[in-house]
């Protein structure tokens, strides 16, 4: 973890750089002219449903404004740092996942663990890990998504190979690829399952041999374990078989846009994705199944999560909104449009997908399986540090460039060295 005598120095260098940027900053926040309690809101997105709803909480709140300023995640963190090296934080932070822990360590951010008494045991376990801070709790899980496993029914139904039918019956390793041989060879095709080139893609095969980026105290490298080690073998092995795609790993071609065209029969992508291939893939029927797995069942989680800053003028009416963004109803409506899954129990048992239902629930199913482990590995700040060298270097062991123990032996040491200081 990032030590408070190396965040004065961020702070210094943002200090500095603050002066030139501080009149192109946002409003401040404060009493309106006609007595509104005004709260600034920060979005790290675009999101029409959330900006919807912030309206329609104004609307049942006239004695609340919302300042709602959107700020692209490219530029998220640079101005989010000088916002608070300036003193000006805002009263809302709609924040990744994995920044969470960013603000939290440096003791910024409101515990809300009063306030979220009786909604606590609704949110997923998996999901209050981000927004820990020791025995506080500093924010509200908004949604999440995940890595999730797209399947093409026509080319798998040629095949004669059936997807499992519960997370209980999931394929493991050897059956999950000898799944993807079977329907590649059937239907003539090039590759039988590929990923993008986001290494998050990877880390679910290394959460389910409860292999780790990070030692369990976090203080250290984890990745050059046996059970990391051996993950990182599997993965290699579907590319060296050319059951998966080199090019797609690497950045080279999209395999998004290869399943979309039906030219190939699974995809490990983005769950968040599946607006688009609704909308998107005409000629044959698509749908969702589980990841492999190994010891256990995991995926690697997402999402965003709402925050309050300790120097807020208006707790109350910031949690206030909080609560009501992440209540049953309007969490259910956003996940609903978001093609995405609510962070609160009550909220997956009455959401609505409508024609993505059946994906999204297997989608659900295999979230809500997440071990605590898994969550706790990336999400915090130094997930933004590492997984440049985890990309690199698991490009290197799929081109062939290193073994997977040169290759956990250079992550180990580059993690020690360049992220955690040792």
């Amino acid at each position: 973890m990032l030590r408070k005598s190396k965040m004065s120095l961020l702070f210094a260098f943002v200090l500095i750089l603050s002066l030139f940027v501080s009149a192109c900053g946002g409003s401040e926040t404060g009493g309106g002219e006609d007595g509104k309690v005004e709260l600034r809101f920060i979005l790290n997105n675009d999101s029409p449903t959330l900006v919807e709803q912030i309206k329609e909480f104004e609307k049942e709140n006239p004695d609340i404004k919302v300042n709602v300023e959107k700020i692209p995640l490219d530029q998220f963190f640079e101005k989010i740092e000088t916002m608070i090296a300036g003193g000006r934080t805002p009263d809302l932070l709609y924040t990744p996942v994995l920044a969470t822990q960013r603000y939290a360590n440096m003791d910024l951010l409101l515990d809300v663990s009063g306030d979220l008494k009786e909604e606590k045991d609704d949110f997923l376990p998996s999901a209050l890990v981000s927004v820990k801070n020791g025995d506080k709790v500093v924010g509200v899980p908004h949604f999440t998504d995940s890595i999730a496993v797209f399947y093409n029914k026509d080319l798998f139904e040629n095949a004669g190979v059936k997807v499992p039918e519960s997370i209980e019956t999931t394929w493991n390793w050897e059956e999950f690829a000898a799944a993807a041989e079977k329907v590649k060879s059937a239907n003539n095709l090039k590759y039988g399952v590929s990923t993008g080139s986001d290494v998050s893609q990877f880390l679910p095969f290394l959460y389910q041999n409860k292999g780790t980026v990070l030692s369990e105290d976090q203080k250290s490298a984890g990745i050059n374990s046996e059970s990391s080690i051996e993950s990182i073998e599997f993965f290699k092995s579907l590319f060296d078989k050319g059951l998966a795609s080199k090019e797609s790993f690497i950045g080279s071609e999209k395999s998004d846009e290869l399943f979309k065209q039906g030219q190939l029969p699974m995809v490990i992508t983005f769950s968040g994705l599946i607006n688009s291939f609704e909308k998107d893939i005409q000629g044959f029927e698509y749908g969702v199944t589980y990841l492999p797995k190994k010891e256990v069942t995991a995926t690697k989680l997402g999402g965003a999560n709402i925050v309050s800053f300790n120097e807020t003028k208006h707790p109350k009416e910031a949690v206030k909104l909080m609560k009501y963004l992440t209540s049953e109803e309007k969490m259910a409506e956003f996940a609903a449009k978001e093609g995405v899954v609510p962070t609160r129990t009550s909220a997956q048992e009455s959401v609505d997908y409508g024609a993505i239902d059946e994906g999204m629930q297997i989608i659900i199913n295999e979230i809500n399986s997440v071990p605590e482990f898994a969550v706790k590995d990336f999400s915090i700040p130094e997930y933004l540090g590492y997984k440049s060298i985890l990309t690199s270097e698991m490009q290197s062991v799929i081109l062939g460039e290193k073994s997977p123990q040169e290759a956990a032996e250079s992550m180990e040491k580059q993690i020690n060295n360049s992220v955690l200081k040792k």
